[in-house]
């Protein structure tokens, strides 16, 4: 028998904490609201789903894309962790233990381990009689949180003799606090290194701050900052140039040895704003491509030795022979059900034939809803089930806001991107 899976795509937990420090954190923390439709396509097709708001357009994505199994409950209150609030949910606990079945047992995803998810992993035993499998879930929280940390990662990489090397940490200092940052900064400048300045648990490219030499302002701009206080801060080269920007995303299992999961070129506008990710065979070819998995392979098992579990993202940039990890994701990534979606709607094979890729679309009207946007993509849109390349829009929970994701997948590279420039100006956006 089939154990149930159940997800919970607390993914707003992750960046609440940091992004409370912003102006505008409302529409920052409305962007996380989206991303949780992502949970559509993690683990099996078939399965319950838990959100902090009920996933926009559910019924249409049900029925397009035919995933009868999906069930999605969110919880009465909402206190910046999900799992908290759906233990203060009687209702909701009762239907997850339903869900459970005969078995009396779940197999659990959840976007990022908290400490409120073994709480409630506890509540289910104790309380509802249901075991909880959780496969993606480091047993040492500890673990989990100093390596989702700038320092955390860097720390790793110093360990493993990956501060030089074809993958490599960029060259760079940990301070204590912001009292540090000025002349670590003018210590990188002096050299004609320009440098970007990270605070240790930063979250979405948020409070990102670049130097470059002849810079005079450091100590204005880093006051006029939210983002820093007295927790470490990393100051590290800035990467620019000819650049790319891969990433990929490692499964540290129990009992096996670690895995690669699939690799993306992640799409950037600017040189802080991610709006999409790609995966593809071409990527294979890339001659970032051996250097990177080599290194994130090392990483993952270190990892494994110290006890971590579950799957983890590496973002790089990549620049004249060298691959520079500068952050580490201890949990999904934004990319995680772009390689599902593929696997589940394509084949698992899918990258023999397909390129498969997700971009987020800003500025269009506020208000805007599905049926208009089916109407302006028109053709483009087509399931993976029955054709060979379309459109599918996803993430419609925030898409009242004047923000669409959408699923592009094609035969080739050169074909998925090409479907981006056409939906793009079917949307009415212009570069």
């Amino acid at each position: 028998m089939t154990t149930p899976t159940l997800c919970v795509s607390n993914a707003v937990d992750t960046l609440r904490d940091f992004a409370v420090r912003a102006d505008g954190v409302d529409e920052l923390l409305s962007e996380c609201y989206a991303q949780q439709d992502q949970a559509l396509f993690w683990g099996p097709l078939d399965k319950m789903l838990i959100t902090y708001e009920p996933i926009g357009d559910l019924d249409w994505q049900r029925k397009f894309l035919e995933l009868d199994g999906v069930v999605n409950l969110s919880p009465a209150g909402r206190t910046g962790s999900l799992f908290a609030d759906a233990l203060a949910d009687p209702e909701l606990m009762t239907a997850v233990a339903a869900h459970a079945g005969p078995g009396r047992r779940l197999r659990l995803i959840p976007h990022t381990t908290t400490t409120d998810l073994w709480r409630f992993a506890e509540v289910l035993r104790t309380r509802y009689g249901v075991a909880v499998e959780l496969p993606e879930s480091p047993p040492q929280q500890g673990l989990r949180d100093l390596l989702d940390t700038k320092t955390g990662l860097r720390d790793l990489a110093a360990d493993l003799g990956m501060a030089d090397g074809p993958c490599r940490i960029p060259t760079g200092t940990h301070c204590a606090g912001r009292h540090e940052v000025p002349a670590a900064v003018r210590a990188m400048l002096a050299t004609g290194t320009p440098c970007i300045v990270k605070a240790d648990r930063g979250e979405a490219s948020l409070g990102l701050l670049i130097f470059r030499p002849g810079d005079d302002d450091i100590a204005e701009r880093l006051a006029a900052s939210k983002f820093y206080g007295e927790d470490p801060v990393v100051v590290e080269e800035f990467i620019d140039g000819d650049i790319a920007f891969p990433s990929v995303e490692y499964m540290v299992p129990v009992g096996a040895p670690p895995h690669l999961c699939y690799t993306t070129d992640m799409l950037f506008e600017g040189a802080t704003h991610l709006r999409g990710n790609v995966t593809a065979r071409e990527l294979r070819d890339r001659w970032w491509y051996r250097a990177l998995t080599r290194g994130g392979l090392r990483l993952a098992q270190e990892m494994q030795r110290r006890g971590y579990r579950g799957r983890f993202g590496i973002d790089a940039i990549a620049r004249d022979d060298v691959v520079y990890m500068h952050d580490l994701n201890a949990r999904r990534t934004g990319s995680s059900h772009v390689h599902e979606f593929g696997e589940h709607l394509i084949g698992p094979g899918y990258l023999d034939t397909h390129a498969v890729g997700n971009y987020d679309f800003y500025g269009l009207p506020a208000g805007l809803d599905l049926p208009e946007v089916l109407r302006l993509l028109g053709r483009l849109v087509a399931s993976p089930r029955h054709a060979e390349r379309g459109v599918v829009p996803t993430e419609l929970t925030d898409l009242r806001t004047g923000r669409l994701s959408c699923m592009f997948y094609a035969p080739s590279l050169a074909e998925l991107h090409d479907l981006i420039i056409r939906a793009r100006a079917a949307l009415g956006l212009h570069r």
